[in-house]
């Protein structure tokens, strides 16, 4: 589990939140791209893991589930126009790169499969294609 870290880390209640991608975007309305791109890694490591769904660990299927469900709310009252929720630190088309990164880390953690890094114009500086 020490690989998913990263990831168990933006839970709120965990020893480590303060400081993590989710804690600083739910309390400061800023997108801290060094710390995502750490939760980052650690979803492409997870949907990278020789594994079959039958032994996929609840703990981390539960984890990137409840990170994805809150990091989307806030996305969407950022553009919610009655919401007082904005981001900082990210231009609009950072930030739907952002959130295009995100969604596919997520879904590669549940099916495995996840496109090379050269894919995608905004690279995650952690991650290499081999």
């Amino acid at each position: 589990m020490f690989v998913y870290e990263p990831i168990f880390q933006n839970l709120p209640g965990n020893p480590a939140w303060e400081g993590s991608f989710y804690e600083r975007l739910v309390e400061d309305a800023f997108w801290d791209k060094d710390e995502f791109w750490k939760l980052h890694l650690a979803l492409v490591k997870a949907a990278r893991a020789p594994r079959s769904l039958e032994t996929m660990d609840r703990e981390l299927a539960h984890a990137v589930a409840k990170i994805q469900s809150r990091v989307l709310g806030l996305v969407a009252a950022h553009y919610n126009p009655n919401d007082m929720f904005t981001i900082s630190n990210v231009t609009p088309d950072e930030l739907h790169a952002f959130v295009e990164r995100f969604e596919h880390a997520i879904i590669g953690v549940f099916s495995g499969e996840l496109l090379p890094e050269s894919s995608y114009e905004l690279t995650n500086p952690l991650v290499s294609d081999a």
